[in-house]
């Protein structure tokens, strides 16, 4: 995992670089660059399900479980997709990402919304009151 966290570290400081490029939208890639990045991230859910079901953490019949672990991993690897198209990662570097990124599934996501928070800050809270000179 720390080895996700440096990479992911270098595609973020890459990120003001991607900013001068001219980047592609999510609605610019073909059905097929899609199908196989969902593939990817879609064999590391299985892989991480199958795991769990190794060590005893789920059970082999409970689909709905597993239709669970496979729609998280397909959404972080969409997310990590996006985050290394965007910062110009090389598209095997990309992959790579991808189906590890399907492997961790909710972790992924956890890891993105902390970097997230990190380099944007947090949404202020609504409970609170306002601070001095807001």
């Amino acid at each position: 995992m720390p080895i996700f966290l440096i990479v992911l570290a270098v595609v973020a400081l890459l990120v003001p670089i991607a900013a001068w490029a001219q980047s592609k939208g999510p609605l610019d890639y073909s059905l097929k660059q899609y199908g196989f990045i969902l593939g990817v991230a879609l064999l590391g859910g299985i892989v991480s399900w199958s795991h769990k079901v190794r060590k005893g953490d789920a059970q082999a019949w409970n689909l709905m479980q597993l239709i669970g672990e496979l729609t998280t991993s397909a959404f972080a690897g969409l997310l990590a997709f996006w985050l290394c198209e965007l910062s110009g990662a090389p598209a095997l570097l990309g992959a790579a990402l991808v189906g590890i990124a399907g492997h961790m599934g909710s972790r992924a996501i956890n890891t993105f919304e902390s970097f997230a928070l990190r380099r944007w800050g947090a949404a202020p809270d609504s409970n609170q009151p306002p601070r001095q000179g807001e």
